[in-house]
């Protein structure tokens, strides 16, 4: 049997997870199927299952491949590089995920969304995705820097802040989860009717967080 180059094997990964994008778009994540993909793609059952072992093993490799046109982890370290007080920091860490959830495809929170829902229904599979998906790195980037930020920022005597730290942490990624959510019910499913500025919402929480952190 001759030799499979890695070009082919390229293409043929991305013929599946082209057609498991396709697939995704007209249905939940959560419902899609190994043979949903194999009849979208028009490929043999043994020829899928070279590439890939099962349906979780696509979807991650789907989600990943997404997230990597929107990767943020080096913009947060440049961001960081370029404020000269923790205020504007995290101000700024503010600012650019109000940008990034503002500018994304609606497609990756979608794939945020459905994946919870699949989390719900599988308890089983959580550490398999959450060990194999860049979106998650991503996002605990985010919420670990900001922390440092902060922490540093009271280690510092920068703030003295009104509230425990741990509390105000629960209420930034409470904010966020909640913010999150709303935009993509809107964006994917039509629920909420009123549009929902961004950018706003997370300015609110910012000075939320500052006014909390009780900044000298």
């Amino acid at each position: 049997m001759p030799k499979v180059n890695e070009d082919y094997i390229y293409k043929k990964k991305t013929q599946i997870l082209d057609a498991a994008f396709v697939v995704f778009q007209q249905k939940p994540l959560y419902e899609m199927t190994m043979l949903d993909v194999i009849k979208e793609a028009r490929i043999s059952k043994g020829g899928i299952y070279r590439y890939f072992g099962d349906i979780d093993e696509v979807i991650i490799a789907l989600l990943n491949r997404e997230t990597a046109k929107n990767n943020y982890k080096h913009q947060i370290d440049e961001l960081i590089a370029s404020t000269d007080t923790t205020v504007r920091t995290i101000e700024a860490l503010f600012d650019f995920l109000a940008n990034y959830i503002h500018n994304s495809p609606a497609t990756l929170g979608k794939f945020q969304f459905e994946l919870t829902v699949y989390y719900a229904n599988h308890p089983e599979k959580v550490e398999k995705f959450k060990s194999n998906l860049t979106e998650q790195e991503n996002g605990q980037y985010f919420i670990s820097t900001l922390f440092n930020e902060i922490t540093k920022g009271v280690n510092k005597a920068e703030f003295q802040a009104l509230f425990p730290l741990h509390d105000i942490f629960t209420f930034i990624t409470t904010s966020i989860d909640g913010a999150v959510h709303k935009v993509v019910m809107q964006r994917c499913y039509n629920v909420n009717a009123n549009p929902i500025d961004v950018r706003q919402m997370f300015k609110m929480i910012s000075c939320s967080v500052v006014h909390m952190l009780g900044v000298k």
